[in-house]
């Protein structure tokens, strides 16, 4: 009985896979250990000299082009030596702020108090939104908490912040090249695949540094107009969480791309 019915099944699933396009956990692609090599190689020379190397080049050009939109600033920098032979120079804008007073205070509790009421009155219609809040206003009460008792021993200033921001971001374009040229080169099976997944890294790569640069402007714009009470969620709720975000979304648009341009045959796919 157990053999005709999984006979049966087998049957069944083989006509299924014509019409149904299961979910991807479900799919295993046939894996090609030489397109994989020749991919990740490729890619990871590439990423690591368009998103490691030329990293200089794009920190000089990105902060004298945001120095434009502040009155008064520093370009400032600080160095760090790789095994003793290649040096990086970081430059970064250094502005001034503020601590935060009373009026900081009630500015925070009235205006989340009553976006949080809102919120959560429609959290079933809106539920990221009210996901959002949460995870934004439980670091901002803790900085209020810690400005309200203990301000004078808070030992950030921008300048700080600044260096940390510009390591943390180059941190992540060392992680995106890597990830992308192993994860792009997983499901290679083609010279013509390398040259897309070339291009689509490069993208990736371009948009990090726009992105990121553009969020380290938003960032300062915050810090001089308001005070160090955002200090925490700068990072903890915008700063690498979005960077994950996005390069988990790229890679699911890029898979979604090579399966309707390049992976046509449903016999590339093994359902398992």
């Amino acid at each position: 009985m157990s053999t005709d019915f999984d006979v049966e099944f087998d049957k069944m699933k083989k006509s299924l896979a014509k019409y149904v396009h299961f979910h991807r956990f479900a799919r295993r692609i046939s894996f090609n250990f030489f397109f994989f090599i020749l991919g990740f190689l490729f890619l990871l020379f590439f990423n690591f000299y368009l998103g490691v190397y030329s990293y200089q080049e794009f920190n000089d050009f990105f902060i004298k082009f945001l120095s434009n939109y502040f009155q008064s600033y520093k370009i400032e920098n600080f160095s760090i030596n790789f095994f003793e032979r290649y040096t990086i120079n970081f430059n970064y804008l250094f502005i001034e702020s503020r601590y935060p007073n009373i009026y900081d205070f009630i500015f925070v509790f009235v205006f989340f108090g009553v976006l949080g009421v809102v919120l959560y009155s429609y959290r079933r219609k809106i539920l990221p939104f009210f996901i959002w809040y949460v995870f934004f206003t439980i670091p901002l009460l803790f900085s209020v908490f810690y400005f309200l008792f203990f301000y004078k021993y808070f030992p950030y200033t921008v300048r700080e912040f600044s260096i940390l921001y510009v390591l943390l971001h180059f941190g992540i374009n060392i992680f995106i090249a890597f990830a992308n040229s192993f994860l792009f080169s997983l499901v290679t099976i083609s010279f013509g695949q390398v040259l897309f997944n070339i291009l689509f890294s490069a993208f990736i790569i371009i948009y990090s540094m726009i992105f990121g640069y553009l969020r380290y402007y938003v960032f300062l714009l915050i810090l001089n107009k308001f005070s160090y009470l955002y200090f925490a969620n700068l990072f903890f709720t915008f700063g690498p969480l979005l960077d994950f975000i996005y390069v988990i979304s790229f890679y699911s648009l890029y898979i979604s791309l090579i399966l309707k341009f390049i992976y046509k045959d449903i016999g590339l796919w093994k359902f398992t």
